[in-house]
């Protein structure tokens, strides 16, 4: 079967590798739809997220939406011809962060396009049946594989614990910002902006439920957000752009009190703020790492047409195309939210 294997950074190659078997417990997909993640972008451009680098020639990809093929013994829920969404991170279940239910934080996790786990851009993938959700009957492979990034979102809301009538700001309106926006809408909150430079973006995000829309943070915007938000600041300021001078300004924006939730991948590997600042507000940060038992709710509230994923795919490629959309998602060129590879 056909392979996409990222051999060094920018060298991607397509390899012809053995057809997996499903084995107890297993399905054999055959994979239809792949996201191309801002993650998958770093380690095409660096071959490497943090410490996590790519030493042997790693397959990416791991937003996806595939068709059963085969079954392995004991699978009970699914048949070939089904249509599923996948949820990619495969948690031991025994370790003691499993045992507290912090299955995101397992440190024997299996993940899609992580090393030393190859991921979705191939043409078939075994993968454990509780990992494989049915598709409802409205939706289609690639909003199947914007389930992915919608649970990041929605896990993303799950952390602020909203109760309804926040007030929430958002830097970053690409597909995590975008999910974080409507999860955030679903559960309540009261106002949100969301601030991105690209106008497509800012555009989409109206569309999808945004209050307020900004190019940029100023001093004078800053104002403008702290008045609209009753005087005191949003309550809550994502992260979602994934660069350390987002993370500054959500500091600098957030309200007294408040929260700053970092979800997207700051890059260069470090993060710098105000400590003063941020010590003087009080302020409450965390970090977002994937997500936690939401890909079951991103599918039912796209289904009951709550939040919107389909509007995420704005271009499509062929497996032997990767590179190419690769360079489009990095330069962010053309109108693009999400590339989907079709394979």
């Amino acid at each position: 079967m056909k392979s996409v294997r990222l051999f060094a950074p920018r060298d991607l190659r397509i390899t012809d590798d053995p057809l997996p078997e499903a084995k107890a417990g297993e399905v054999l997909l055959r994979i239809r739809s792949v996201g191309v993640c801002a993650s998958d972008v770093h380690y095409y451009e660096e071959g490497a997220i943090g410490d996590a680098i790519v030493e042997e020639p790693l397959v990416l990809g791991h937003e996806v939406g595939a068709e059963v093929a085969a079954i392995g013994e004991d699978v009970h829920t699914l048949k070939p011809g089904d249509l599923v969404a996948v949820e990619p991170s495969n948690n031991c279940g025994v370790c003691p962060l499993c045992i507290r239910g912090l299955i995101n934080l397992c440190p024997s996790v299996l993940f899609f396009g992580t090393p030393p786990t190859d991921g979705a851009l191939r043409e078939y993938v075994a993968w454990p049946e509780h990992l494989c959700l049915k598709l409802p009957s409205n939706l289609s492979l690639d909003e199947a594989a914007m389930t992915e990034p919608m649970a990041v979102g929605i896990y993303a809301v799950d952390m602020a614990g909203l109760k309804g009538g926040e007030t929430i700001a958002i830097l970053g309106a690409g597909a995590i910002g975008l999910s974080v926006m409507q999860a955030a809408r679903v559960m309540g909150a009261a106002k949100i902006w969301i601030v991105d430079p690209l106008e497509s973006r800012r555009l989409l995000a109206r569309k999808l439920g945004a209050d307020f829309t900004l190019a940029a943070l100023t001093s004078d915007t800053n104002a403008d957000i702290w008045e609209q938000a009753g005087g005191c600041g949003p309550d809550i300021v994502y992260e979602c752009a994934g660069t350390n001078e987002a993370v500054g300004q959500a500091v600098q924006l957030a309200a007294f009190g408040g929260r700053v939730i970092v979800a997207g991948i700051p890059f260069p590997d470090e993060v710098k703020f105000k400590a003063s600042l941020a010590r003087r507000k009080n302020l409450t940060l965390e970090f977002v790492r994937r997500s936690r038992n939401a890909v079951q709710r991103a599918l039912d509230w796209a289904s009951e047409n709550k939040i919107d994923i389909k509007s995420y795919v704005t271009h499509h490629f062929p497996l032997d195309q990767v590179q190419e959309a690769m360079e489009l998602a990095r330069d962010k060129q053309d109108g693009v939210l999400r590339v989907v590879i079709t394979v």
